[in-house]
């Protein structure tokens, strides 16, 4: 049994020898890979330690980390790298950093907590620059601390990791992603994190955004999409807990699934100069009013959704609304065509009820010529009405006149059987009073003689 015991134990030493050689192995392994990548050089504008510190690669064909800084620099620049890793804690050992910006940069690795700045001044509010560069991952838990702008311009991004930005320590007044290429952004990407103002403004999204990539986040002033382009965007994949103002304007939605927006409106709703290939009719319900509205309003606040061109709808109705809002429609250009009978189903909808000038469908294949939805009820389809009853008419009275020519057959035929069924009626043959005397004499002598 001690034999037993101690073979046990010794086994399990093996184990754990190995793995902290497997272990160190990979460390050191790891530690070979950041030798082989060169620390990008800074230089101070100002007194070494303080002020602007501009790290610059020069486009050198090397794989640059990031060094580590500390003092009280309130300014950093890196630009111009071929090749550059963010490594972890980076930037812990600063104080008064207000202001760090990341260009020109064609393969830019961030690592987790990269962009970690818990340590710094709460009065410092950063911003973060990222401009021009290749980011094949933006990985989970990315910032970190007192932070009040992040901003990704001309960026090429491959992914947006779960968690990319979360959890921020401080409230940020800004979040922008502009003029950027995205292939992915992953299910809880964006979330639970409050900030001022939020904005996507000239970007192009290749993949569909799947449910809750922007979830539980509280936008406090306005909530800003403009001049961007959409593959698909599923139910939910803009979950918001509060916005103050919701902006949509000038965008491509190629396909945009039912209750993609799912938000609590606190002021005012404009979706403006939008073009929806393909849409579900109750792709805009999810947007409702929030409760605390009412604590300082009477009326109902007004949902614009003007000079809006939509492909396809999918579904019964045209659009379908939250009733919390009063809507106002304003040239909204549907291309697909609708027929006659669609009418029937389509004028039920109170928007088409209450704005039938301001919504114009497609009356050919070209998708350029629109006819409003009242003009279509009016001369449309009451030409086809016209053509309808006319049609009706027109058998109604064949039917009629067959039945006329029918009975005055039935009633001549029956005419003449009755005539034939009469006795037949003998007329003499006409004579004076003379005449008539000598045939009766002649027929009585006739008889007479014939008795005789």
């Amino acid at each position: 049994m001690k034999h037993k015991g101690f073979s046990f134990i010794l086994c399990l030493g093996l184990i754990a020898a190995c793995c902290c050689l497997c272990s160190a192995e990979d460390d050191f392994h790891e530690f070979v890979n950041r030798e082989e990548e060169a620390l990008v050089h800074c230089v101070h504008d100002s007194a070494p330690r303080f002020g602007k510190r501009i790290c610059d690669c020069g486009y050198r064909n090397e794989d640059f980390v990031t060094p580590q800084f500390d003092g009280s620099t309130t300014e950093i620049e890196i630009a111009n790298c071929k090749s550059l890793r963010v490594r972890r804690e980076t930037f812990s050992q600063l104080f008064q950093l207000t202001k760090l910006t990341i260009i020109n940069v064609e393969d830019l690795v961030l690592e987790s907590s990269s962009l970690d700045f818990t340590r710094d001044a709460p009065s410092a509010r950063l911003k973060i620059e990222l401009i021009n560069n290749a980011i094949e991952e933006v990985p989970s838990h990315l910032v970190k601390g007192p932070i009040a702008e992040i901003s990704f311009i001309r960026c090429r991004i491959g992914v947006f990791k779960p968690f990319s930005i979360a959890s921020v320590h401080e409230q940020l007044y800004s979040l922008k992603i502009v003029e950027s290429l995205i292939n992915r952004i992953e299910r809880h990407a964006f979330k639970r994190f409050e900030v001022s103002q939020l904005t996507l403004n000239g970007s192009k999204f290749i993949s569909s955004i799947p449910s809750q990539s922007f979830y539980e986040v509280e936008v406090l002033e306005s909530f800003l999409i403009t001049n961007c382009s959409f593959n698909a965007i599923l139910p939910s994949a803009f979950a918001f807990k509060n916005v103050t103002k919701l902006n949509i304007r000038n965008n491509e939605f190629n396909d945009a699934a039912g209750e993609s927006f799912v938000l609590q409106i606190k002021k005012s709703v404009s979706i403006v100069g939008n073009y929806f290939a393909k849409i579900e009719d109750t792709v805009l319900r999810g947007i409702n009013l929030d409760s605390s509205y009412y604590s300082r309003n009477s009326e109902r606040p007004t949902l614009q959704f003007h000079n809006n061109r939509i492909g396809r709808i999918n579904g019964e109705k045209l659009l379908i609304f939250s009733d919390d809002f009063d809507v106002n429609f304003r040239a909204i250009y549907v291309e697909q065509s609708i027929d006659c009978s669609q009418m029937i189903t389509l004028k039920e909808s109170s928007i088409l009820a209450n704005h039938p000038d301001e919504i114009y469908f497609g009356s050919s294949h070209d998708g350029n010529d629109f006819k409003s939805f009242q003009d279509i009820k009016r001369f449309r389809c009451a030409e086809d009405r016209f053509w309808f009853f006319l049609i009706i008419g027109a058998v109604a009275g064949s039917i009629v006149l067959v039945i006329i020519a029918l009975l005055v057959s039935w009633y001549c035929v029956a005419q003449k059987r009755k005539k034939q069924r009469k006795l037949q009626v003998v007329m003499p043959e006409p004579r004076t009073y003379r005449e008539t005397q000598i045939v009766m004499q002649i027929e009585n002598h006739g008889l007479l003689k014939t008795d005789l």
